[in-house]
């Protein structure tokens, strides 16, 4: 296994780069900073409150052997732009540089109608989080990812920002919003830097925030059945393919959304 796991990271090129994860306290963002980290990458923790964050650093390190020094929890709210800047410091301050910047943080509101959902203050909170926290986070960290010698963005958006959802109306639209924010940001940095901008897109994965999809044996069922793979899928399932896009892999892919749900955007 040690021995896979050096050819994995000569492969991918992943070893001692540095890379920001935010919302990795937990769900999808957990799986993918220990993959990472595991691939070699010096990470970063992130999440709102302090001590949670602080904790799922101690546990990632434990859980994956890793030497301390090489795991930084930074907490913070990337919807503050001030925050944001606060992250990124941090960053520069333990690590001296940054190559990877993954936007996974992210909200959603209970399901319902349009008229059920919306409500000025409602679009604000969703809104803030899902595309002002990305967009906060990249004008914070391009300094130093301009120094990089082979930059990475990873915004994640999610399958309904390719198909009409009538229960999720506004979280699709924050969705949507990063696709082409992700597209605009990879022509725009192309010519001029090495860093190479792109989305993933994942669909139903079994995670704290789609426990309302398992709560019982009825209710999966019935998810199951609408996914043409007949599963849900397991995070790490996503963290490998967010890995690949983040390394030397991916060096030719700029302003792609890659899509990892099981086939459901395909019917």
């Amino acid at each position: 296994m040690k021995t896979t796991g050096l050819f994995l990271q000569s492969m991918l090129g992943m070893e001692r780069r540095v890379a920001i994860v935010t919302g990795s306290t937990g769900g999808l963002g957990r799986a993918i900073v220990e993959t990472l980290a595991q691939m070699g990458c010096r990470v970063v923790v992130n999440g709102r409150n302090e001590k949670k964050t602080a904790k799922a650093a101690r546990d990632i390190i434990e859980k994956c052997n890793l030497d301390p020094s090489k795991v930084l929890a930074a907490h913070g709210d990337t919807s503050d732009p001030e925050q944001a800047k606060s992250i990124v410091e941090k960053v520069q301050k333990q690590f001296g540089c940054l190559d990877i910047l993954i936007n996974n943080a992210g909200i959603n509101l209970p399901e319902g109608s349009f008229e059920d959902q919306y409500s000025p203050e409602q679009w604000e909170t969703i809104q803030k989080v899902n595309i002002c926290g990305p967009m906060n986070m990249v004008h914070a960290s391009l300094p130093m990812l301009r120094k990089s010698d082979d930059g990475r963005i990873i915004n994640m958006s999610s399958m309904i920002a390719h198909v009409g959802s009538p229960a999720n109306t506004l979280y699709s639209m924050t969705k949507a919003a990063i696709l082409i924010f992700t597209k605009c940001l990879a022509a725009d940095l192309a010519g001029e830097t090495k860093i190479r901008v792109n989305s993933i897109s994942p669909g139903i994965f079994k995670t704290e925030m789609n426990q309302k999809f398992t709560e019982n044996k009825e209710k999966l069922e019935e998810t199951e059945g609408g996914v043409p793979m007949k599963r849900l899928g397991e995070p790490d399932e996503l963290a490998t393919v967010v890995a690949m896009v983040a390394s030397k892999v991916g060096s030719y892919m700029t302003g792609t959304d890659v899509i990892v749900d099981g086939g459901v955007t395909s019917v």
